[in-house]
């Protein structure tokens, strides 16, 4: 929805600053041009023999991209394990293949997509492109070419010339430093265009040639085809940022962070499993009790050690023990959880009340002895009559 309501007010402005691709390319083209100079002069050198200059400025460049890449793959790496232990790990090479795996994949896909292939990435391999083109309007702000202002295009001499007789002559001068600059190759003065990812290079480049030839700015801006019509027609332009669509995609986003808010704040921070053994099912024991077996698992996701409680509602007159829990608390057994860990219990529950001609659905209730947050979990207890 974020990226919906951004091209809805400024086109495809994530994909000119925001996307990770942009920015790791941009990155290594600052990289780049420290250490090869100029994009000019990096051309020419590369023209030639190969050198020890060239060769120690190639070997830096792409030792540092790959350092780059390989930092990025690691970051990504450590967001799905405890970054610390992981770190160890991976230094002291006892990490598992799949944690090297991932990180050589992420790298090597870093170094050739922002070394390499950059911009084509956003050509040919990017969906969003397509999907963006169908959601903007007219009224969105795209980097667009005036052509009320610069048309009809001719030098800087004829248009004086055209000028001086009265004609009409537009600001444009043809220089293509547009295009030149664009990194994926697209003249915006054709129009909108699928290619351009509105990174803003043309108006910068245009600026600097209107500049010397002495014309307004902005021949190519942030601006809209409302606009356009608008002045060719005389009228005054605007930008209309708050209509139907933008406000549409603001309440989804505000309803979304809203829930997403709530549920943060009132989440609890205990949760409990239980699972019933398969075999055996039930147990009749000498005294002719039965009993059924159990796994319970609570969950503690806070970053403190914490005491519970455990109560089996429903089933009265039966009798629990946890295996290895000796702790009680007026006669229900106390589990002890490390802070943000998840604990298996093997839970025993007895039945003395005689034949069970149904299954009963028991209900484990786990609460923290010193919140008292409660957390439960149900599963059937089994009996002869009921065996399945």
């Amino acid at each position: 929805m974020a990226l919906f309501l951004m091209n809805a007010v400024a086109g495809r402005v994530w994909c000119g600053y925001l996307c990770p691709q942009t920015v790791w390319t941009d990155l290594f083209q600052a990289v780049e041009r420290i250490i090869e100079g100029a994009r000019r002069e990096h051309l020419l050198r590369d023209q030639g023999r190969w050198t020890l200059d060239r060769i120690a400025r190639a070997g830096a460049k792409h030792f540092l991209w790959l350092m780059i890449a390989w930092w990025t793959g690691g970051a990504w790496v450590l967001y799905f394990a405890d970054a610390p232990t992981l770190v160890k790990d991976l230094a002291t090479l006892q990490a598992p293949f799949v944690a090297y795996l991932w990180i050589g994949i992420l790298t090597l896909t870093t170094y050739v997509f922002a070394g390499h292939m950059r911009e084509q990435v956003c050509t040919y391999m990017c969906p969003w492109p397509r999907i963006q083109a169908a959601l903007t309007d007219e009224h969105a702000l795209n980097v667009t070419y005036r052509y009320d202002r610069g048309e009809p295009r001719c030098s800087v001499k004829k248009s004086e010339q055209l000028r001086a007789r009265g004609k009409p002559a537009g600001d444009c001068i043809d220089c293509l430093q547009c295009v030149y600059v664009c990194p994926t190759g697209v003249d915006i003065r054709n129009g909108p265009n699928l290619g351009c990812i509105q990174c803003g290079l043309c108006i910068d480049a245009c600026d600097a040639v209107m500049t010397k030839v002495g014309r307004p700015a902005r021949l190519i801006a942030y601006d809209t085809e409302v606009n356009i019509k608008r002045r060719l027609a005389g009228q005054t332009p605007f930008v209309k940022i708050v209509r139907w669509r933008t406000a549409l995609y603001a309440a989804v986003i505000a309803l979304a962070g809203g829930i997403m808010l709530y549920s943060l704040a009132t989440r609890q921070t205990t949760a409990a499993n239980v699972i019933h053994d398969r075999n055996p099912i039930f147990v009749r024991l000498s005294d002719g009790g039965i009993r059924n077996a159990y796994t319970l698992r609570i969950l503690n996701m806070r970053r403190e050690p914490r005491s519970f409680a455990l109560d089996v509602e429903n089933l009265p007159g039966s009798f629990v023990d946890v295996v290895g829990t000796k702790a009680q608390s007026n006669g229900r057994p106390i589990l002890e959880v490390g802070p943000d860990q998840t604990r298996e219990f093997r839970v025993l529950v007895t039945e003395y009340g005689g034949v069970m001609k149904n299954s009963t659905v028991v209900t484990f209730a786990v609460r923290d002895l010193k919140s008292g947050e409660i957390a439960t979990a149900s599963d059937y207890f089994r009996s002869p009559e009921t065996r399945r």
